[in-house]
């Protein structure tokens, strides 16, 4: 204790000194009260327990009432002075935490002959300190905790305060609160800064001028006054700051401190974030909330939301980039191994994508449909060999016309390959497609049980257009799958001027991908070797299901990062209601159940909750709003950012 003796006594003289020329101040003014009727500082100290379970921590609670006109500093006065402070004499076995601050005001005051703007307290103010105890703490000792509370006042005069303080806490069994000073903490409590963790924070940077933004949770509505208090000094306290409150965020335009040389302030030291307190108005009162945030390098803070945004490259950007750019430049695509990779050539071509449709029917988009396909070559194992043939044809034919459908579309939209699995509303269908088709093989509901009566011919219709939708459905989902591996033959046929080079490549990979089914159609001695049907039919069918789930989640990766966590997650609740539907459907609509029930219930329920589910579901097909920010490439871009000796992040990829 030697050491802080000296800080004490120069204090304690301090004191002395201005306590003897403070009447003498308020004598001059012939309108002042009289001095023996001015309401004096006091400062109370209360610990909140007066006996302490071992390895359990408790509160001591400062109690500041100021005089009158006069204030004490927040932990960053915003200008010059001292914050309150306290110094510990702690028995072994105690450890005392950093003081915490309530939530502060900016106030205006005349320092040095200035007027300028500070961050404290007026009146009433309530700081906490945690301290806790040792869990081999002896039960049944008493230990007596010392330390002295220091503060500084001011108005237009300033001067120093401390409160000696010493109580005694016992340890026991359990911990003991002091319940006539309950209320005190409460009230402390509610002037602390609030839980943040489910707000986002970041921070921009321009010429000097900073931009936070703040995103709250739903559910919240806020209104000014809304204040950031800096507490690492990188902010300028005496200058404006900007707010605009959005639906789900709040914008706070604030200027780096650059020192004040009249209100002898010094510069902020540039740091890789910023930290400190944002206090704002909720309808249930004020709030503050402690701020964290990463500087974003050269991104734009506006008014929109959580999620991602483009800055477009301004015309001056690019024309620079121009003058750096090499159009004609062709890098060298080198293979892991270090070879240089082949180039494609339009008959190479043709073989990759032949291949590559051929093993597609392995892979997860298409094995479901290979599954059910091989599932009605068993059943038709015992028909006519021509029209299992046709049967075939049938269904090679309707994924070459929707493989030349889809090709068409995006050649003359001059799209990239599976470019259609970036749009949530296509993604989003194939989902709920898939979903219900698993649900419809595991039993959960049947399609169409009700026509089995119908005639002859109206059963081969329904067969050569099932054939036909599986051919469709088999081009749809094998568009994901064939990025892996046959990206470079893709992008040879789309950059090809001739539009009979482009329709081949696809045409050759249309049939690769059917070649299996049409062999089998062809060779029925080959479905013959396949098992007879019978009850194994409904297991394998069962097993199938689960596959064509996995499929369904195999998409939903590439709908997650299209549409946010936010649509995301009513979208999976939207399956559920979509499930549920279908459910009762299967459950209350078919022909065992009265009439009534079946038409109320079957029909009328079920079909409410499925298409109020599928219309909810299509409602989170849209991206979310736009936040964070990425810089829109364009040629030399590269260049550019590498002559300012700056790390480069490129986002090329693809989330399907």
């Amino acid at each position: 204790m030697d050491n802080q003796s000296e800080p004490m006594k120069h204090r304690f003289l301090i004191f002395i000194f201005t306590a003897i020329l403070a009447p003498l101040v308020s004598a001059q003014d012939p309108f002042g009260e009289p001095a023996f009727l001015t309401k004096e500082t006091t400062a109370t100290i209360k610990p909140e327990v007066i006996q302490i379970e071992p390895g359990d921590f408790f509160r001591v609670a400062f109690i500041l009432d100021l005089q009158p006109k006069f204030h004490a500093y927040f932990k960053n006065a915003g200008m010059v002075g001292d914050p309150p402070s306290v110094e510990w004499e702690l028995p072994d076995g105690f450890t005392a935490g950093e003081l915490m601050f309530p939530l502060p005001k900016a106030f205006k005051s005349i320092s040095t002959g200035v007027e300028s703007v500070g961050y404290g307290y007026e009146g009433k103010a309530i700081f906490v300190t945690e301290i806790v105890a040792d869990e081999n703490l002896e039960k049944g000792k008493s230990f007596t905790i010392k330390g002295s509370f220091n503060w500084q006042e001011c108005d237009e005069t300033c001067m120093l305060g401390d409160q000696e303080f010493t109580f005694t806490i016992k340890a026991g069994d359990e911990t003991l609160m002091v319940e006539a000073d309950e209320a005190l903490f409460e009230e402390a409590d509610e002037k602390l800064p609030s839980d943040s963790s489910a707000w986002g924070f970041l921070a921009t940077e321009k010429s000097n001028v900073i931009t936070l933004k703040a995103i709250y949770p739903e559910g919240l509505e806020l209104s000014e006054p809304v204040y950031f208090f800096s507490t690492d000094k990188q902010i300028d306290s005496q200058a404006n700051q900007k707010v605009e409150i959005g639906k789900s965020e709040i914008i706070v335009t604030l200027t780096r401190n650059e020192g004040n040389e009249d209100l002898f302030i010094d510069a902020g030291e540039v740091q890789e974030s910023l930290s400190g307190l944002l206090t704002v108005q909720a309808d249930f009162g004020p709030i503050g909330l402690e701020v964290e945030a990463a500087f974003i390098p050269d991104a734009d803070v506006q008014m929109n939301g959580p999620g991602e945004k483009v800055i477009k490259a301004s015309k001056e950007d690019r024309e620079a980039g121009l003058a750096l750019y090499d159009a004609d430049a062709r890098p060298e695509v080198v293979l892991l191994g270090g070879e240089q990779e082949k180039q494609v050539t339009f008959i190479s071509s043709l073989g990759l994508v032949f291949l590559g449709g051929l093993i597609l029917n392995l892979m997860p988009c298409v094995f479901p449909v290979l599954g059910l396909k091989i599932m009605g070559f068993v059943s038709q194992a015992g028909e006519d060999e021509d029209k299992i043939k046709l049967h075939g044809l049938v269904f090679g034919l309707g994924l070459l016309i929707t493989m030349w459908i889809l090709a068409a579309f995006i050649i003359s939209l001059k799209l990239d390959w599976g470019q259609q699995l970036a749009n949530p509303i296509f993604l989003g269908t194939m989902i709920i497609v898939f979903f219900l088709m698993g649900l419809n093989l595991y039993g959960v509901f049947e399609i169409g049980t009700s026509m089995t009566s119908v005639g002859g011919e109206l059963q081969g219709k329904k067969g050569y257009s099932g054939s036909f939708f599986s051919g469709a459905l088999t081009t749809l989902v094998a568009t994901p799958c064939s990025g892996p591996f046959l990206g470079a033959v893709m992008a040879f046929a789309l950059s090809q001027d001739n539009k009979v080079i482009q329709f081949a490549v696809f045409t050759v990979f249309g049939l690769g991908i059917a070649s299996p089914y049409i062999l089998l159609s062809f060779f029925p001695a080959l479905i013959k070797k396949l098992p007879r049907p019978g009850a194994w039919m409904e297991t394998f069918k069962q097993v199938m299901a689960f596959f064509v789930f996995a499929t369904a989640v195999f998409f939903m990766k590439g709908y997650l990062k299209l549409v946010g966590d936010d649509h995301f997650n009513v979208f999976l609740f939207a399956l559920c209601l979509i499930g549920l539907g279908v459910y009762i459907y299967g459950r209350y609509g078919n022909q065992s159940i009265t009439k009534m029930k079946r038409y109320v219930t079957g029909f009328g329920l079920a079909g409410l909750m499925t298409i109020g589910g599928i219309a909810w579901a299509y409602s989170t097909a849209k991206p979310p709003e736009p936040g964070l920010a990425w810089n829109e490439w364009y040629p030399g871009i590269m260049e550019q950012s590498r002559s300012k000796k700056r790390i480069i992040w490129v986002d090329y990829t693809a989330d399907w």
